[in-house]
C-alpha cells in the first residue's frame, strides 16, 4: 500500500473541519482502546496479566496502531494551521460638526 503525500493546501481550505475530525477520531479510538483493554483484563489468566493472543488482543493491537496513526495527524494540522488574522479595527469618521 503506497501512501500519497498529504496536500496541505486542502487542509488549509477547511482547517477547522479537519481539526475537529481528527480530535473526534482520536476520542473514539481511545474509547475503543480502553474498552478492549478492560475486556482483556476481565479475561486475565492471572492477576496482573492479560491474554497475549486471541481476537480481542488482535483488535486491541489494531486500535493502538490506529491511535498512533492519528497522532501523526496533529503535527500535520499544526503545519497547516492558518495564520490568525487580526480583526480589522473600524475607523470612525471624525465628525466635523460641533456639538450643540
Amino acid at each position: 500500500m503506497t501512501e500519497k503525500a498529504v496536500d496541505l493546501g486542502e487542509i488549509r481550505g477547511d482547517w477547522d473541519f479537519h481539526s475537529r475530525y481528527a480530535a473526534n477520531a482520536m476520542e473514539q479510538t481511545l474509547k475503543r482502546v480502553n474498552k478492549l483493554w478492560r475486556s482483556l483484563k476481565r479475561a486475565a489468566p492471572a492477576d496482573g496479566q492479560v491474554p497475549v493472543s486471541g481476537p480481542v488482543m488482535d483488535e486491541f493491537i489494531e486500535a493502538c496502531s490506529q491511535t498512533r496513526a492519528l497522532c501523526d495527524d496533529f503535527p500535520l494540522l499544526e503545519e497547516a494551521r492558518p495564520l490568525k488574522r487580526k480583526k480589522a479595527v473600524s475607523k470612525k469618521r471624525k465628525s466635523s460638526r460641533k456639538a450643540r
